[in-house]
């Protein structure tokens, strides 16, 4: 299960922000993360991870929101650029196997929803 891993990091990146944050929240509601189809998500997995690792933390009770990017490409040999699926990596088009991936390798926090004294 490498979604615990990756959780591992998303988990520090939000406390860490969450710390360089002035003033400081009073506490995380939501941590959104973008996350590229290259990565094989399985978003149950990484939600469980993230609650396992955030249980006893000053960001327990926050929920994970995953936003997935779609895997694009483009062909080297025609030009096609639009949208593959795994396991098949060629061109649309051609069917050739000389491919760029545009989009799908994402995987970064990309906003944090706080709660700040004095909000309801």
């Amino acid at each position: 299960m490498h979604e615990f891993s990756i959780c591992e990091g998303i988990v520090k990146a939000a406390q860490e922000e969450l710390g360089r944050m002035n003033p400081r929240p009073k506490a995380l509601r939501r941590a959104r993360v973008v996350v590229g189809r290259l990565h094989a998500i399985v978003p149950d997995n990484m939600e469980m991870a993230y609650e396992v690792l955030t249980r006893d933390t000053p960001i327990a009770g926050s929920k994970l929101e995953l936003e997935f990017v779609p895997i694009t490409a483009k062909c080297r040999a025609c030009g096609w650029e639009g949208g593959i699926e795994p396991p098949v990596f060629l061109c649309g088009s051609c069917l050739s196997g000389d491919i760029e991936v545009l989009t799908g390798r994402e995987l970064y926090l990309s906003n944090l929803e706080v709660e700040q004294d004095g909000d309801e």
